[in-house]
């Protein structure tokens, strides 16, 4: 059946979830723990606190509750590759493959949904978003291996988009982000001896936060993912994949941003920033336009 159409309100909550993600590049600057831990930390706080929210309400069948689990496995790997790209490289080389996540939901999106059509024009979107990141960061694409494992990354944050749309039109967003949470804790926790082995630098596990770093991790998972990602379960009832992952291209321009203002990092900004920020927001606001007369159908 038909898509509801997006409201304005839908898309002013949008960015605002999206600034809430650019947040959580400032977080984990301000959090002392490794990749790998401090995202399972944030998946079980997320897992809990959704728990304790729902109580009784978290009754679904068995085969729904299965296949959300795996889709949180792919939102684990989807972590897990951006902070190893990030490990590897660095955030700008993570942020230029983060932005292909356009592209491959123009791709994907009509392969794995059979009432979704590929649409030329999102197609082209997905590309120019990708030339003006790369206008961002132009000089340091380099470094290949950071930025296939970013790529690795969008592939997959495309993906368990896609999985999510349908779910979303006949479960409680709240209840999807639940049992995807604990997918991605489970995930993660099958991490942890890569984290040990081959990412700690032969510190071993760490498992302690501070306290300091309890209050960031619980600013994390209840306002940047219990928050933010269970809002925007919620807006694909009414809106495309593509249109919610083309307008998260802002993430990063949000997080530089906060970081410029936050931690006096405008004196590293040149040119190419503000050419490419100024660029992706014209993209955004076009495509913003375009979608909010042309409602994608799904089931």
């Amino acid at each position: 059946m038909g898509q509801p159409s997006a409201s304005k309100r839908d898309f002013v909550k949008l960015h605002f979830i999206i600034l809430m993600w650019g947040f959580t590049g400032v977080l984990g600057e301000l959090i002392d723990l490794p990749a790998i831990e401090l995202v399972w930390f944030r998946c079980i706080i997320a897992a809990v606190t959704l728990g304790l929210m729902l109580r009784h309400r978290i009754g679904i069948n068995a085969s729904d509750r299965i296949r959300l689990g795996l889709i949180g496995f792919l939102i684990g790997l989807h972590w897990v590759l951006f902070f190893l790209a990030v490990k590897i490289a660095n955030v700008s080389v993570c942020m230029v493959g983060m932005a292909t996540v356009s592209l491959w939901t123009a791709i994907l999106e009509p392969m794995m949904l059979p009432t979704a059509r590929f649409r030329r024009g999102d197609f082209v979107f997905g590309l120019l978003i990708i030339l003006a990141v790369t206008v961002i960061v132009h000089s340091e694409l380099d470094q290949s291996v950071g930025f296939a494992v970013a790529i690795g990354s969008a592939i997959v944050a495309a993906t368990f988009s896609i999985l999510n749309s349908p779910f979303a039109q006949r479960l409680d967003h709240r209840v999807i982000a639940f049992y995807e949470m604990i997918g991605a804790a489970i995930f993660c926790g099958l991490c942890l001896p890569i984290s040990a082995l081959w990412l700690s630098e032969g510190r071993g596990l760490d498992l302690r936060p501070s306290v300091t770093d309890w209050l960031y991790l619980v600013i994390l998972a209840v306002v940047c993912t219990v928050y933010a990602y269970s809002q925007y379960v919620e807006l694909l009832k009414r809106m495309s994949v593509f249109t919610i992952n083309f307008a998260n291209n802002l993430e990063p321009v949000y997080g530089m941003l906060m970081g410029a203002l936050l931690f006096a990092d405008y004196r590293s900004l040149g040119v190419g920033f503000y050419v490419g920020a100024t660029a992706i927001g014209i993209l955004v606001l076009l495509h913003t336009g375009l979608s909010r007369r042309k409602p994608v159908a799904v089931n």
